[in-house]
């Protein structure tokens, strides 16, 4: 037996309608129907290449006629047309799905019939070759559709393709698997030339593999061995794990990088909570992630990608500074971003930094119904942009065949596209010159709806916690590498790296053990970090008068509260103390620390006057300071209004509430009967109000209560309220606790217990903090750990979250700050709130970052009572940390200055941050005058040498850059 003839029966009335959208099996159904049609014994049998067909109007001329029906099209034919198809001597496959069992139906009755006519056995073919012509078969529909797609009229040789795939399949049958691979060569360069008449330069195809340890397998180990281009994503901490478990897959891996047929992406260490971490977590990941890679591949990542949310408009300079020319601008996880699709844009940060990226939504390589769509969507990438380019998205055990078909066909010809390495499509195509520039408004990471969805626990306080430990960690820090530079040694040795690789791992989305160690790392770091410095500074001293050295770890003056439990009355009079609270509970005072400095005070021998301000600072239901007062409200506990003296309008107002998914209707009797309002929100009852301190420095008072359910009338939580205000000090503190007696569960942005404030214009400018910079916002929801600022002209109020870091706008003039949702935990909260601060951040990092407090019996320093070590001439430009100068790079003046007897140099790094998104000239000075100074990128790359005036170096800041400074001294003699 033989067939004249091979037809599947498609779902449609041309391939002009092809079906894009079908289930898993239907797809993978109709695809197989076409690979199998090209089997080399159904084309020698044959002697035609496979053609198509409408179902609704089947063939009517059956006999020895091959009829392959893909599950879809089965309810298109009409009824009893298959038995009829049968009766009249066609061979009718329907009813398979998988590649094997419809070819076995094909080929049975061929089969069937030379075993009763031959007894001569027929060499058994080559699974190879058998499976690149399915892979010609699903080239050939695949470039079909991708021609209509395109708008063309195919014009396909189809004599010549099907001389040689007829060639080919007889080859095939003769055991000439030589003739067999050259035949097929010959038809896929026909659809190559076929497809170069419409688009008639490269297309490129990316095969992207996700990378963790469990997935280390034999199928990576078969696709590093390929040699064909493949690019694996993954983390630097899952690249120690597998080299640690598999060294040999490493080595593999390693020979396939350095030979440039693999590549490995990513470029962090692990996929943390970006943005909402500090930035120096960010840098560190970068820092570490890349380190790592290059050591255990021998070649340093150029391309950034995550599998996790991760984008913020920063990451195009934090990269382009640690060496990355490209990135992927995507998310393979969840989340909000700008989706505009392309397979090359210029990502523009917001600096100003532009690193080119692919945009383009990777498709999955497991399945079959994204293959239906490929056409469509290489034609989109072909016609939209300057280069046609598509990616396929995996883990390294793909089990679909038509992967398996991509990869063979590029093997033969890049009909549908070439696999290409990532560095190298970026670096050897051209980009369309398009500038896309990201908003952070654009970008909402999903990490509250995952948490909450995945039952871990703390969703919320895991960010307070880490931030607070990294407040903790980067002041210590600064004690300890500053006290180092001071004497011209190394600023980071091996323990301190250490501390710090701790606490890195030790991040929001780390297991318990992490971020116990982290804990546990810090336990006296911050304290033996001020010792060092404390002693340096009071070397010398020839006074032995006892006392405490107060030391300021941020770049910027700051007015701290700081404890004095040792003092047995106030402090001497001192220009820098503001304001003292010394009485029968606490022994406190704020302080006004120099920017990176220090103040010395004195205990006083005798009580200190009462002060002169008549106005008490509290009174029952109100607070007041020299900037502004505080009313409590007495019905909710709350704050009712905060407002500047004058006539001015209330600035903010506030109270605690419980938020239920759902709008509720709630009846409130009146002298004019019922009327009912629609609201989500709980109510409060039973508030307590007591003023606790009345002075003289500070005033403190603090709210009970219960919140409750109105409808129901039951007690949802019971709350306390502490508010304190300082004199001398334009903060307000508050700290909320709570007893939860109803938790809230499931959405945790519609279902939670929130601080709520309201202010009263509605056409405020609402900045947040992200990444310690000021950002805008759009839509409800939003992150800013740092705070979260109104600014009406000149009038400002900022709120200070504290680390907390999920927020939701729920009108033009209200905001709520959640602090307890579906498995969450903690219970005691902080806030603040600073009203016409200029410059936020500062004010933030000033109520997070603690102060140092040494004490000691020997004083004053012999340089005096205060004194700086650092300072920066601007406001928005801060100093984040001290670092070590780096080989490669600085060369030292003619003159040797700055090395000193071995030729090493002398000086160190800092890092500098801007934070409110302005461009600077800043003048940058220290406790030594600089000699030279550069600026370097982050592996240490002289990017430009800055000018020195006098004691300054001149450093010119854009928005929103973090820029490392090297500076070098001249050696004292």
């Amino acid at each position: 037996m033989t067939y004249n003839d091979i037809v599947v029966l498609i779902p449609c009335h041309s391939l002009d309608d092809f079906p894009t959208e079908l289930d898993e099996k239907e797809a993978e159904s109709l695809l197989n129907a076409f690979a199998v049609a090209w089997h080399p014994e159904l084309l020698a049998s044959s002697r035609v290449i496979p053609s198509w067909h409408r179902s609704d109007e089947p063939p009517q001329f059956l006999a020895d006629r091959l009829l392959l029906v893909p599950k879809t099209s089965e309810d298109w034919l009409p009824y009893g047309w298959i038995e009829e198809a049968e009766a009249n001597g066609a061979t009718v496959v329907s009813g398979k799905i998988h590649r094997q069992e419809m070819t076995e139906a094909a080929i049975l009755p061929l089969r069937s019939a030379e075993e009763g006519e031959e007894t001569n056995q027929k060499p058994e073919l080559s699974s190879d070759l058998v499976a690149d012509f399915y892979a010609l078969g699903i080239c050939y529909i695949q470039l079909e559709l991708l021609t209509r797609c395109m708008h063309h009229f195919s014009s396909l040789d189809e004599a010549t393709i099907q001389r040689e795939a007829i060639a080919a399949a007889d080859a095939v049958l003769a055991d000439d698997n030589e003739a067999a691979r050259a035949h097929l060569k010959a038809c896929f360069e026909v659809l190559l030339e076929n497809r170069e008449r419409f688009y008639p330069i490269d297309c490129y195809l990316i095969d992207l593999c996700l990378l963790t340890p469990e997935w280390a397998n034999e199928s990576l180990k078969q696709s590093i061995v390929d040699e064909r281009p493949f690019n694996i994503l993954v983390s630097g901490d899952d690249l120690e794990t597998i080299a640690s478990e598999n060294s040999e897959l490493i080595s593999l891996l390693t020979k396939s990088c350095q030979d440039r047929e693999s590549e490995v992406i990513g470029g962090e260490q692990d996929q943390i909570s970006t943005p909402v971490v500090p930035v120096e977590s960010v840098i560190w990941q970068l820092q570490s992630g890349s380190k790592t890679v290059q050591e255990l591949t021998g070649i340093a990542p150029t391309t950034w990608a995550r599998r996790r949310f991760g984008l913020a408009s920063v990451l195009p300079m934090l990269l382009h500074r640690f060496g990355f020319h490209s990135a992927l601008h995507l998310v393979l996880d969840d989340g909000i971003y700008p989706d505009y699709e392309q397979s090359k844009i210029h990502w523009e940060g917001a600096d100003g930094t532009i690193l080119d990226a692919f945009s383009r939504i990777p498709m999955s390589a497991e399945g079959a119904a994204g293959y239906l769509r490929f056409p469509q969507r290489m034609a989109e990438s072909m016609e939209e942009d300057q280069v046609g380019a598509l990616m396929f998205a995996h883990w390294p055990d793909v089990k679909s065949p038509f992967f398996e078909d991509f990869k063979r066909i590029h093997q033969y010809a890049p009909v549908l596209g070439s696999f290409v390495l990532l560095n190298d499509f970026f670096q050897n195509t051209e980009s369309s010159g398009r500038h896309s520039s990201y908003d952070a408004r654009e970008y909402l990471s999903p990490f509250l709806s995952q948490l909450v969805a995945m039952r871990k626990p703390d969703p919320l306080s895991r960010f307070i916690n880490h931030f607070a430990r990294h407040d903790e960690f980067t002041a210590g820090r600064w004690f300890h590498t500053v006290a180092r530079a001071i004497y011209g040694k190394p600023v980071e040795d091996e323990s301190l790296l250490k501390i710090e690789r701790d606490i890195e791992r030790g991040h929001p989305d780390a297991d318990e053990a992490a971020t116990m160690q982290a804990a546990q790392s810090l336990q006296g770091f911050c304290d033996d970090g001020v010792k060092q410095l404390a002693k340096i500074i009071l070397q010398g001293a020839e006074q032995h008068q006892s006392g405490v050295l107060l030391l300021n770890s941020l770049s910027f003056s700051r007015r701290v509260v700081v404890d004095l439990p040792d003092f047995p009355h106030e402090p001497i009079e001192h220009p820098a103390v503001k304001a003292t609270q010394f009485d029968n509970t606490r022994k406190q005072a704020v302080v006004e620390l120099p920017a990176a400095g220090f103040v010395w005070l004195q205990p006083g021998q005798i009580p200190a006057a009462p002060p002169k301000n008549s106005i008490p600072i509290a009174e029952p239901l109100l607070l007041r300071n020299e900037f502004f007062e505080v009313h409590i409200h007495e019905e909710t506990g709350g704050i009712a209004q905060i407002k500047e003296y004058g006539r001015k309008p209330n600035r903010l107002s506030q109270q605690l509430s419980y938020r239920f998914p759902y709008q509720r209707n709630i009846s409130t009797p009146g002298a004019l009967g019922d009327w009912d309002t629609k609201t989500p929100y709980s109510a409060t009852r039973a508030v307590n109000v007591e003023l606790t301190c009345a002075g003289p420095g500070m005033g403190e008072i603090v709210t009970t209560g219960e919140i409750y359910d109105q409808i129901s009338d039951t007690t949802l939580a019971t709350f306390r309220q502490t508010f304190q205000l300082w004199r001398g000090r334009p903060i307000l503190d508050v700290k909320i606790e709570l007893d939860v007696h109803t938790l809230p569960d499931g959405n945790p942005w519609d279902h939670y217990y929130a601080t709520r404030f309201a202010w009263g214009d509605s056409t405020a400018s609402l900045t947040r903090s992200l990444l310690e910079s000021a950002h805008a916002f759009q839509g409800e929801r939003f992150e800013g750990p740092h705070y979260f600022e109104i600014a009406e002209g000149e009038e400002r109020v900022t709120i200070l979250n504290h680390g907390l870091p999920f927020h939701r706008k729920t009108g033009p003039r209200m905001l709520d700050s959640m602090l307890i949702v579906e498995g969450e935990t903690r219970r005691e909260f902080q806030f603040s709130i600073a009203i016409n601060q200029n410059f936020p951040m500062q004010i933030a990092r000033n109520v997070m970052v603690p102060a140092g407090i040494y004490s000691s019996q020997i004083g004053p320093p012999r340089m005096g009572d205060q004194g700086w070590l650092f300072h920066v001439s601007v406001s928005n430009v801060q100093i984040t940390r001290v670092m070590d100068l780096q080989d490669s790079a600085h060369e030292a003046p003619s003159d040797s200055t700055g090395t000193d007897a071995t030729g090493k140099s002398s000086g160190f790094a800092v890092r500098l941050i801007e934070t409110e998104g302005v461009h600077r000239s800043v003048k940058l000075r220290s406790f030594k005058s600089p000699v030279s100074a550069r600026q370097r990128d982050f592996h240490g790359k002289t990017i430009v040498e800055l000018p020195v005036e006098e004691d300054a170096v001149l450093v010119e800041m854009s928005p929103y850059e973090i820029a490392e400074i090297e500076i070098l001294f001249e050696e004292s003699v």
